[in-house]
């Protein structure tokens, strides 16, 4: 069985947000699973081109593409990490680029990227057998191929779509399916790729794939009932029972406090509560901060309304002046941004970093004795995860992956809880929930016997690895039938 996993992002090369995490990690753990060829495409960023690795990655062929009007030249490059073949499209115009997201002609770029990625994965090199799209820069692919590469083929291609985040959708006018895609607008009227009388790519990924998945079974129920689906509910409905939820893992070799090479003080389960606290003393005179008694509460991620922050900003007086530190480690939404750094300079023992930096957010998550993240909806989430295997106490929104992760203390399941969950329908929700962190910090035993909880959690890969292979080849068997 030969995967193609098409994606904006992957680790080790590219990360924005948790998609970089999840398919590099899934792709590795199949690779462990005896399945023949797994390749990982995504474009060639100007930031892939810096990236160390890069210089191990050999030149593999020339292409050249229509799209419309234009012919488009393009290079592939190739790369082994871990077991798992990557290949990078080179388009210089598109990808040489400071950012990642965020430009005017986003549609476009990663029109081309999905262009680029049917001309590669379904060529004679490859000719794949499952394309596992995620989020809307790759669900044009179905179609592109049913409309351009079906015929070609000597076998049948199936298509799993993982939803990560629906809130982007990429969003384009009718005479663009023509002019991105070179299909005719008939397909437009016809519904393929029409939502509110505009072509939507998420949406078209939707109905022309042939599994659809999310990244945790809250969330899966979550949007089946119209939460948090940004008005997609009716067409996910259309999946029933195609439509799976499968909890995200995580790369518990990389994210491993005993080996971490980016914290001062490596430990173990049994050591955990000792080192943490040298792992504080470090961090907190790297960044200025004073009194390595008071509790430390962390946030990491991306800076987003989404993930909270609005709500954060709204009740940071208040919780700045309970007896803790906050460090916030994060980019994103500028206003944000500007506010948070605004009571950067009024307060003492607060420091935000406008960054995302691996390094800085091991020694965090090393370092601190309690993680937000009040997120107004959260598909599964990994910060969570990350800080339970460091020791770190998760306080999150009761929703997604979080609830699906997170068992939540309630003063009489001392013996399984590994963190707090509420619910941000409360107003005073943020400045309760600290409350009631320092209230357990407060009390070593119980502390000590929660960090132990949250760091004998299992987050492995092993069972979504083998869910999402279940799922490949139950699509498969609709070929024989």
């Amino acid at each position: 069985m030969k995967i193609a996993f098409a994606t904006s992002e992957s680790l080790p090369l590219v990360k924005v947000g948790g998609l970089g995490d999840v398919v590099y990690s899934l792709a590795k753990k199949m690779k462990n699973n005896n399945i023949s060829k797994i390749m990982i495409v995504l474009p060639l960023y100007k930031q892939v081109r810096e990236h160390p690795l890069f210089k191990d990655a050999t030149f593999f062929k020339d292409y050249s593409l229509r799209m419309a009007w234009r012919n488009i030249d393009y290079k592939v490059y190739r790369f082994e990490y871990n077991t798992v073949a990557f290949y990078l499209i080179d388009n210089p115009y598109y990808f040489d680029r400071d950012e990642i997201y965020g430009y005017n002609d986003d549609l476009e770029r990663f029109a081309f990227f999905q262009n680029a990625f049917c001309q590669v994965a379904f060529s004679d090199d490859f000719k794949v057998d499952v394309v596992h799209l995620n989020d809307w820069e790759t669900g044009m692919i179905p179609l592109i191929y049913k409309t351009q590469y079906s015929r070609r083929l000597n076998k049948e291609v199936r298509f799993l779509m993982t939803i990560h985040n629906p809130a982007y959708q990429g969003i384009c006018d009718r005479k663009d399916l023509y002019d991105y895609f070179n299909i005719p607008e008939s397909y437009f009227d016809d519904g393929t790729t029409r939502f509110d009388d505009k072509v939507n790519y998420l949406k078209t990924g939707i109905v022309t794939c042939d599994m659809l998945t999310t990244v945790s079974s809250t969330h899966r129920d979550e949007l089946a009932r119209g939460e948090f689906a940004h008005g997609l509910e009716n067409i996910i409905a259309l999946k029933k029972s195609d439509f799976v939820g499968i909890t995200n893992g995580l790369d518990t070799k990389h994210f491993n406090p005993d080996t971490d090479k980016h914290i001062w003080q490596n430990y173990n389960i049994e050591s955990a509560i000792k080192s943490k606290k040298i792992n504080k003393e470090h961090l907190l005179k790297e960044l200025g901060l004073e009194n390595p008694d008071l509790p430390l509460f962390c946030i990491v991620g991306r800076l987003a309304s989404q993930k909270g922050i609005s709500y954060l900003l709204k009740h940071l007086d208040e919780t700045l002046r309970f007896p803790l530190n906050l460090v916030i480690l994060g980019k994103g939404e500028a206003d944000l941004e500007n506010q948070l750094v605004f009571f950067d300079g009024h307060y003492k023992n607060l420091k935000v970093i406008i960054d995302y930096s691996s390094d800085l957010a091991h020694k965090l998550y090393a370092s601190s004795d309690f993680l937000l993240m009040p997120s107004f909806y959260e598909p599964c989430g990994i910060s969570q995860m990350v800080a339970m295997r460091y020791g770190t106490l998760p306080l999150c929104s009761n929703v997604g992956g979080l609830k699906d992760t997170v068992i939540s203390f309630n003063h009489l399941n001392e013996d399984v809880a590994n963190g707090i969950l509420f619910s941000l329908n409360n107003e005073d929700a943020i400045n309760k929930v600290i409350f009631e962190a320092l209230d357990i910090y407060s009390k070593p035993r119980l502390k000590n016997k929660l960090i132990h909880n949250a760091m004998k959690a299992n987050f492995s890969w092993n069972k979504a690895a083998k869910e999402y292979i279940r799922l490949y080849r139950q699509m498969l068997m609709k070929n024989k039938k």
